[in-house]
């Protein structure tokens, strides 16, 4: 992915990744990467659309405008890839931290700043392109100076993560240059996930309790369809007596090689249900809508 500086920041769905006290991530004398924030933190794609995401670095010590750069490639960091960023949800306006902005959401045109050239090759996004390479990018402005010394630079990529770019984990290696040609460097990483969602599902009253049944779709990983059947997945059961009860797991399930799941509760007569998906490291989390018994 090419990235770009932007001076627009996402509200939500960012996690820091802030070094350890009295451990900086990366250091050499002065110079100091100190945090890595990730916008969104787990970014979600559906068949359609597109997420574009923000790296910032905060880092002090850094010389010269291309003093920061940024590589993100699919797959996790190797053993000898640097020091890693601890995960931790940020603080806002945590002492030394910067707080996070509540600015607006990215505009889908150009941001100002200089381009980085692709090495990816032009046209339409597809896996085969992206999956072999990795994306580069320095930073060209100074985004803020939260007091210290500190200097937040951010980056974006200049193409959006779709469906065509491998799900499950990627990294991100963050290298800044001081005086004399010194560098340090860091990773981190993040997982890319496609959605998931429920079709056809019920709650039936018989004889024996509550039937509840439905299925699992994911985005088709195959690219042929929007959604294709989730096979061989767990799925919760989830259940109140009123809008005012809390939920509770009752039971589990497993679906079959068409995404089908179905399990029949005996203790349970009447009342509200849904369905959880845990999800993985390549699919999204879902909760399902609330259902009433029929019958």
């Amino acid at each position: 992915m090419t990235m770009r500086v932007l001076l627009a920041s996402l509200a939500a769905g960012a996690v820091t990744l802030p070094v350890p006290a009295g451990a900086p991530a990366a250091a050499v004398e002065d110079l100091t990467i100190r945090s890595v924030t990730l916008h969104p933190a787990t970014p979600v794609v559906g068949p359609a659309d597109s997420v574009r995401m923000v790296i910032e670095v905060v880092a002090r010590g850094v010389t010269g405008p291309e003093g920061v750069r940024i590589k993100v490639e699919p797959g996790a960091p190797p053993a000898s890839a640097g020091p890693s960023f601890p995960v931790t949800a940020p603080r806002p306006g945590a002492p030394g931290r910067p707080a996070p902005e509540r600015g607006p959401a990215l505009a889908p045109g150009p941001a100002p700043g200089p381009i980085v050239t692709a090495r990816l090759a032009p046209g339409p996004i597809s896996t085969a392109r992206l999956a072999p390479g990795a994306a580069e990018a320095t930073a060209g402005r100074i985004v803020s100076r939260p007091g210290e010394g500190w200097v937040t630079w951010r980056f974006a990529p200049e193409k959006s993560l779709s469906r065509w770019y491998p799900a499950g984990p990627w990294t991100v290696s963050v290298t800044a240059r001081g005086a004399d040609g010194a560098e340090v460097t860091g990773h981190t990483g993040f997982l890319l996930k496609r959605l998931t969602r429920f079709g056809g599902v019920e709650a039936v009253r018989g004889n024996s309790g509550v039937r509840v049944t439905g299925v699992l779709n994911r985005v088709d990983p195959q690219g042929a369809l929007d959604y294709a059947p989730f096979p061989g997945q767990p799925v919760e059961i989830l259940h109140r007596p009123g809008e005012k009860a809390g939920w509770t797991k009752v039971a589990g399930a497993t679906t079959d090689s068409h995404g089908r799941f179905a399990r029949t509760v005996g203790d349970r007569t009447g009342g509200e249900w849904r369905i959880r998906f845990q999800g993985t490291s390549h699919y999204a989390p879902r909760l399902g809508i609330v259902h009433q018994v029929t019958r």
